[in-house]
């Protein structure tokens, strides 16, 4: 897109470009296509890992409101069963016997996070050194201090609709100034502006 734009720049053309969805997708998931040339097929495993157990997304007080657990080692596992209440048990001690009983683990952090809200599960388990963040909606995402701390929530000012608050560039350098945030166009409102012949005329205009 970047080399389309660059050429449009200079020469006033423009450029089709055709990429799908699973072709700009498909660096992401090398390991999907390597399971596919072995006899065993990979079954579907939602958010379950091979390397950390608990892991998942879990319901909490609310309506569609969820909690995003990753118990990674077997000190966390300590420290997290310590937070949920729970008494040693020697089967789950080791990452191989959790994930035997992954299922039956899941359902007991399902009924201690059904017991309280996603972010007071976060913070209990946050506090013990253990992975895990409510799922945020784009409400949450709004009003969280993090993402307003950092600037990651702009007000820009829409000529129609007034004020307005969107997600900011999420890219940072260090010497560089981004371009300022802007409120999505009207219709039409850059169609002369970002036509061939517009940009073919300027350059006229600026060589004479």
């Amino acid at each position: 897109m970047l080399a389309a734009l660059e050429h449009r720049r200079r020469t006033g053309e423009g450029q089709l470009i055709e990429m799908s969805q699973a072709e700009a997708a498909a660096y992401l998931i090398g390991e999907v296509y390597l399971e596919d040339c072995i006899p065993r097929r990979a079954a579907q495993r939602g958010n379950a890992v091979d390397y950390a157990c608990p892991h998942g997304v879990y319901p909490s007080a609310g309506e569609d409101r969820w909690c995003a657990i990753a118990v990674v080692g077997d000190d966390v596992w300590e420290r997290f069963a310590g937070c949920l209440g729970w008494p040693p048990e020697p089967r789950l001690a080791s990452l191989a016997g959790r994930l035997a009983a992954r299922a039956a683990l899941d359902a007991r952090v399902a009924e201690w996070t059904r017991a309280r809200t996603g972010e007071e599960a976060a913070a209990i388990l946050q506090a013990a050194g253990v992975s895990a963040m409510p799922v945020q909606n784009g409400d949450d995402h709004r009003a969280d201090p993090h993402l307003a701390a950092r600037g990651g929530i702009v007000t820009v000012e829409h000529p129609e609709i007034g004020s307005e608050r969107h997600s900011a560039n999420p890219i940072r350098f260090s010497r560089t100034a981004l371009a300022p945030p802007r409120a999505a166009p009207c219709l039409g409102a850059d169609t002369a502006a970002c036509s061939p012949k517009s940009s073919v005329s300027r350059r006229t205009r600026s060589r004479a």
